[in-house]
């Protein structure tokens, strides 16, 4: 099936990808799209608008902060995930090796 029609954009920065987002309630992230498009492609979701976020520089990775904690970046992959300090993490170290598999 085909899916609705919609617009796409690939912003430059997170600020400018927040902006499009804000300005647009009908805008979708679109990162790796292995759960978007297939629910559009079925008309099961809609976007008026996809805002392509895969190629943003700051949301890859796994680092730990001062206090301890991890930050995840929202385009850390499986695989760069289990070389993190996360897969010794408590119970995400427990959870990493049962979820997903490397193509995610």
């Amino acid at each position: 099936m085909i899916p609705a029609a919609f617009a796409y954009q690939r912003p430059a920065s997170i600020e400018e990808a927040l902006a499009i987002i804000g300005s647009d309630p009908g805008a979708k992230l679109l990162a790796g799209g292995q759960s978007l498009l297939p629910l559009l492609k079925l008309r099961l979701g809609a976007a008026d608008t996809l805002v392509d976020i895969g190629r943003l520089p700051g949301l890859r990775g796994v680092r730990r902060l001062d206090d301890g904690r991890l930050a995840i970046g929202a385009l850390t992959t499986y695989a760069d995930m289990l070389a993190s300090p996360a897969a010794g993490y408590g119970l995400l170290g427990d959870a990493l090796p049962e979820i997903g598999d490397v193509q995610v």
